[in-house]
C-alpha cells in the first residue's frame, strides 16, 4: 500500500470515527438502524461460497486479503463504511457489495487455542489480530505434532474451546486430530469456504499451513472459522463424529 493511500485511509477512519459512522446504505438496502435491519441481524442469510464476509463497521484495504481470487461479493453489516480505496478496488475487480451480514460482536465466550506445531512460523501477529477482534486466544508452541494434537483434543473436549492448528504438516495433523473422539477438524484452504465447511460438520478444530498462505489469508480463515462460536455436530453425523 502506498504512503498516500495509507494516509487517506487513516484520515477517512478518523473522520468516520468523529462522525460516529453516520452513513447510508447502498440503494435498496434497509437503513442502518431500522427495525428491519435489526430483525435481519438475528439470522444470517445463506451467502454463496464466493462471498467474503467481514464483520467490520469500517472496511479499509488492510481488512482485505492480498488476493481476492474467486470472491465476487463482499458482505458487510448494515451501515458499514467502505473507504474510497476499497470501493475503487472492488469496482476494478467487479466485486459487488452486499449489506446484510449480521453485526455479531466478535468477542465470544468460547476460548480459542492457537497451536503452532512442528513449524518455525511466528503466530504472534495472528494472535494479536484475533485479540483485536475480541477473541480470547491462548498461543501454544510445540515441536512435536502428536503432542500438540493431543493437547488440542483435550482442550476442545471441554466443549467450551475451539482450536486453530498451524503446521507445515497439515495432512498428518488432520488425520491425527480426527482420530480423537469428539474432535471434528477441517483443513483451511480457501477463506470463502471455511465457514460453510465448519458449519457442515460442526468443526471445532481448523488446521492451516502457514507456509502456503500469507497473513491476510490465514486471518480470514481464522475469522470465518471462529465467527459464531461453537458449532453443533449435525444430527446426521452425530453417531460417527460427536
Amino acid at each position: 500500500m502506498s504512503e498516500l493511500v495509507e494516509t487517506i485511509e487513516r484520515v477517512v477512519r478518523e473522520v468516520l470515527a468523529q462522525m460516529g459512522h453516520e452513513v447510508t446504505c447502498a440503494p435498496g438496502a434497509p437503513p442502518a438502524h431500522s427495525a428491519d435491519a435489526a430483525d435481519a441481524s438475528n439470522a444470517p442469510p445463506p451467502f454463496p461460497a464466493d462471498s467474503l464476509l467481514l464483520n467490520r463497521r469500517v472496511v479499509t484495504l488492510a481488512d482485505l486479503p492480498e488476493r481476492l481470487g474467486t470472491v465476487r461479493r463482499l458482505v458487510v453489516p448494515y451501515g458499514a463504511v467502505l473507504t474510497p480505496a476499497v470501493r475503487d478496488l472492488l469496482q476494478q475487480q467487479q466485486i459487488a457489495v452486499v449489506f446484510g451480514q449480521p453485526d455479531v460482536p466478535a468477542a465470544q465466550s468460547v476460548r480459542t487455542v492457537l497451536a503452532v506445531a512442528a513449524t518455525q512460523y511466528d503466530a504472534r501477529p495472528l494472535e494479536s489480530a484475533l485479540r483485536r477482534e475480541g477473541y480470547e486466544v491462548e498461543l501454544r508452541h510445540s515441536d512435536c505434532l502428536i503432542q500438540a494434537i493431543d493437547q488440542v483434543a483435550e482442550a476442545v473436549g471441554t466443549g467450551t474451546t475451539m482450536a486453530i492448528v498451524a503446521t507445515e504438516h497439515p495432512a498428518a495433523a488432520l488425520c491425527l486430530a480426527n482420530r480423537h473422539s469428539g474432535v471434528r477438524a477441517i483443513l483451511g484452504v480457501r477463506p470463502d469456504r471455511v465457514a460453510a465447511e465448519a458449519q457442515s460438520v460442526g468443526a471445532n478444530v481448523l488446521v492451516v499451513d502457514p507456509t502456503t498462505n500469507g497473513f491476510f489469508v490465514l486471518k480470514q480463515m481464522a475469522m470465518q472459522f471462529l465467527r459464531g462460536g461453537l458449532k453443533p455436530c449435525p444430527k446426521v453425523f452425530q453417531k460417527r463424529l460427536a
